[in-house]
């Protein structure tokens, strides 16, 4: 199946943006996307976000290894949100390794879930 790569990754921050707006979800991730995809959805992406009175914060992971390295968008409504996303990073945690950590902040709730967001991505990033 084809589809345009723009439009999906577009599509998918505008869903998250209503979920985090409406309060369904503390913070969500972006798919994660290549250096020239990001490039290529980063202005409307910002301009969605804000549209929705929403906060983001573009995840480089520059502690990935270069040929793995994704781009991301964190989306929140709170500073404090993205300020304990950061904390959990700078600790050397990362998303791309598990989510476990920022399961509360993703407003995952591990008893009903089947699997969380980025298992689908998983081969996409180094294993641990």
């Amino acid at each position: 199946m084809q589809y345009d790569q723009k439009s999906f990754i577009l599509g998918m921050i505008t869903a998250f943006c209503e979920c985090v707006a409406a309060g369904c979800k503390r913070m969500a991730l972006s798919p994660p996307m290549t250096g020239r995809a990001f490039e290529a959805v980063e202005q409307e992406a910002r301009r969605n976000i804000r549209r929705h009175g929403l906060l983001c914060y573009h995840e480089e992971n520059a502690d990935l290894p270069a040929e793995q390295r994704f781009h991301w968008l964190v989306i929140a409504a709170r500073q404090d949100t993205l300020t304990e996303y950061r904390r959990l990073r700078e600790a050397g945690l990362n998303p791309a390794h598990g989510l476990a950590p920022f399961a509360g902040l993703l407003s995952y709730d591990e008893a009903q879930a089947v699997h969380t967001g980025y298992d689908v991505y998983r081969e996409l990033f180094p294993r641990q």
